[in-house]
C-alpha cells in the first residue's frame, strides 16, 4: 500500500514537470487575472506584459472584438495571431482566454531537418556530358 502511494506521488509529479506547456504550438497565453487585469503568459507561467485596464482592446498591447475576445497581441514590436485553443492550460489559478502565435517567424525560420526557402536567386545548371 505504501509503495503504491510513493509511485503514484512520483508519477504526478512527474506528469507536472512534463505538462509545462500552457499552450503547446504557441508563443503565449492570456488570462484575465482580475477584474481589468489581463496577463500574458509564456510556456513556463511567466507573466511577460500585464494590462491594467477596463478597456484593454484601448491600450496598444492586445487587439480585440471585445474583451475577453482578444485576436492579437503585440510584444516588443512584434504582432502575435491570437485565438482561442482547446489545449489551453491556466497560469496561477487563471484559464488561458486565447493562445498567441506569431505566425511570421514560424514560416520565414526553417525548422530542424528542413530547407530554406528558395531566396529567388538562380543556381547554376551543370550538367555532365558523356
Amino acid at each position: 500500500m505504501f509503495n503504491k502511494l510513493i509511485l503514484s506521488a512520483a508519477a504526478a509529479s512527474l506528469f507536472a514537470v512534463c505538462a509545462s506547456a500552457i499552450c503547446p504550438g504557441y508563443d503565449y497565453g492570456v488570462a484575465q487575472a482580475s477584474t481589468g487585469v489581463y496577463q500574458v503568459f509564456d510556456d513556463s507561467c511567466n507573466v511577460i506584459q500585464e494590462v491594467n485596464s477596463q478597456t484593454p482592446c484601448n491600450g496598444g498591447v492586445l487587439d480585440c472584438t471585445s474583451a475577453p475576445n482578444f485576436t492579437g497581441l503585440h510584444l516588443n514590436g512584434v504582432k502575435y495571431d491570437c485565438s482561442p485553443d482547446g489545449n489551453a492550460d491556466s497560469c496561477n489559478g487563471h484559464a488561458i482566454q486565447v493562445c498567441c502565435l506569431n505566425k511570421k517567424s514560424q514560416s520565414q525560420t526553417p525548422q530542424d531537418g528542413q530547407k530554406a526557402k528558395d531566396s529567388g536567386v538562380k543556381k547554376p545548371n551543370f550538367r555532365r556530358r558523356f
